[in-house]
């Protein structure tokens, strides 16, 4: 017997040794340490540098994964690595920004979570569904924000809840409404300033730690703050941040009746613009604890009910008599509408209106114009005419077309024809004579210094003729030795009525007596001032050949005695020089 029994004990080290060195080596993780800690299996990876959760043995109670980088949580994630016997979790800095709703969801015996120093902006109200004997839950550091209504399920073992450093501004009056075992909740050093009275109205609580929020100590802080005095839930002191008057105050020292909230009073709109007999209406909204008393003026004076120049006006208020504090903004509980009814408005009520709103704690007013315009006589709009339009177009073109038939009528008259230049041979040139002919308009001293000549082709004697030579030009070359001939003079430049041939002769010198040209032409006749009208003369009298002698125009034609004694007058000798003819 004693054998047989040395023998069953040998076999239960054998099989019970390895087992017990197996959850001992952390699943060959050397940056875990697992070893009993409280009577219960511990495993301890702190600070491992693990970025997954770690697979150990399945009989692991207490885990510890303080400071290292996890990131996320999905769904089931301790129940895929079989970790269901877990009783205490550490996950405090382990840098998560994610956790999924069911993350725990299959930890039912787990008694502490630590998920403090971490991201987490939000949690979803199951996320801790599942988790029945969870006793402890540390949340501080985490950038929460909020808290919605039931923000946690129903925890029926939930002694502490640590929300401290969670940002938390706003908190809802039934998020805790769940936890009904509470008797310990820490909120201080988040950025509270009001919270409803009924927010921890928990039967078991304990202790509630407020400390180091903004509290604003006014009427919408009253209600809690009789509430948190007379509950006596803590050692610490709280002191208010606002208003101005009460800053770092204790809650100790502020009695119910100084926590009151002056009138705020807002028109709605500002501005009214209507028509005379118009029906308006319009508003101003008042807040204010205590109530405060409302009136509406008009140039300084009060308005009543009551008939105002052909116009009736009703004053009436509206209160929020199904306000929900707990849907609603409860903070605002004491808000009120005060309303102006005018009917059959007239410019007698145009103007600025006030509305005055006051209370023991101070006094608000808002503004609102009324403004009538000035009627108007409406012009009725008529189809344009365009009539005048279309006549003053026509009479336009048809100006224009009457003027463009005046210029080509103009342009026909006075166009001339220039037939082309010729030279005369010697022969020629002794039957063509030149007539010396003193421009229109020009004195016998302007005379000195240039003249005008014109030459009349000696075949052409009809006066018909003649009246078309003066308004066809013809161009006459006369040869001449080598050399440039002079430029007529700028007096001739402009077209004159009765001259139609400008000609430059040189004329060399020699011993021979010409006619001196350059005197004042008093021994030649004069032509008319205009070529149309007759000459007194047979072809304009006496002319001065191409030679330089003196004829009479037509051969054999007689003349006068004093027109023999005039043409006898001294001729001039000159050098060679350039005469105008």
């Amino acid at each position: 017997m004693g054998i047989r029994e040395l023998c069953w004990g040998i076999l239960f080290a054998v099989l019970v040794n390895p087992s017990e060195s197996d959850w001992l080596n952390c699943g060959n993780i050397t940056s875990c340490n697992c070893k009993w800690s409280s009577g219960k299996k511990t495993a301890s990876c702190v600070s491992a540098g693990l970025t997954k959760l770690p697979h150990l043995a399945t009989d692991i109670q207490v885990l510890d994964l303080h400071g290292n980088t996890l990131l996320e949580l999905q769904e089931d994630a301790f129940a895929k690595i079989e970790l269901l016997n877990l009783q205490r979790l550490n996950l405090s800095l382990t840098n998560l920004k994610y956790l999924h709703q069911n993350a725990f969801r299959e930890l039912r015996i787990l008694i502490e979570l630590d998920l403090s120093r971490n991201y987490l902006t939000e949690l979803s109200p199951d996320t801790f569904k599942g988790n029945e004997r969870l006793r402890l839950l540390v949340l501080n550091d985490n950038p929460l924000s909020k808290l919605v209504a039931e923000q946690f399920p129903t925890l029926q073992h939930l002694k502490k809840l640590e929300l401290s450093r969670c940002r938390l501004r706003k908190v809802h009056p039934f998020a805790f409404v769940n936890l009904r075992a509470l008797e310990t909740v820490h909120v201080h050093q988040n950025l509270l300033s009001y919270l409803h009275h009924d927010t921890f109205n928990l039967p078991l609580l304990k202790t509630l730690m407020l400390s180091d929020n903004p509290w604003f100590c006014d009427c919408r802080l009253r209600e809690f703050h009789k509430w948190f005095v007379r509950s006596n839930l803590g050692n610490e002191e709280v002191f208010c941040t606002g208003p101005e008057k009460k800053a770092h105050m204790s809650w100790l020292d502020i009695s119910e009746g100084d926590m009151v909230c002056p009138p705020s009073a807002l028109s709605s709109p500002s501005v009214i613009r209507t028509e005379t007999g118009a029906d308006i209406n319009f508003g101003c909204f008042v807040r204010g604890d205590p109530k405060p008393t409302v009136t509406w003026s008009f140039r300084h004076s009060e308005i009543v009910n009551k008939t105002y120049s052909d116009s009736e006006v009703f004053i009436y208020k509206h209160s929020f008599e199904h306000f929900d504090e707990y849907i609603d903004d409860f903070i605002n509980k004491s808000s009120q509408w005060f309303n102006v009814s005018i009917s059959n408005v007239t410019s007698d009520l145009a103007g600025e209106w006030r509305c005055n709103a006051k209370s023991p704690a101070g006094e608000a007013n808002a503004y609102l114009t009324l403004f009538l315009p000035k009627a108007r006589t409406a012009t009725a709009r008529s189809a344009p005419d365009y009539t005048k339009f279309f006549i003053a177009i026509g009479a336009v073109f048809a100006m224009a077309f009457t003027g463009f038939l005046a210029a080509c009528f103009c342009w026909k008259i006075k166009r001339r024809r220039v037939p082309p230049s010729r030279s005369f041979t010697d022969q020629e040139k002794k039957l063509l004579d030149t007539s010396l002919a003193v421009s229109c308009d020009r004195t016998s001293a302007e005379m000195g210094s240039s003249y005008g000549f014109e030459m009349f082709d000696r075949s052409m004697s009809m006066e018909s003729e003649d009246t078309q030579r003066c308004l066809e030009p013809v161009q006459i070359t006369i040869e001449a030795p080598s050399g440039p001939f002079p430029p007529p003079p700028a007096e001739f430049a402009i077209p004159a009525p009765y001259g139609n041939i400008f000609i430059s002769v040189q004329v060399t010198g020699h011993n021979k007596e010409y006619p001196d040209l350059l005197s004042g032409g008093s021994t030649l006749p004069r032509r008319s001032r205009t070529c149309f009208l007759k000459s007194p003369y047979d072809n304009m009298g006496p002319r001065v050949t191409a030679t330089g002698s003196s004829t009479w125009s037509l051969p054999g034609a007689k003349g006068d005695k004093n027109l023999k004694e005039s043409i006898a007058t001294p001729m001039s000798k000159f050098s060679t020089e350039f005469t105008a003819l």
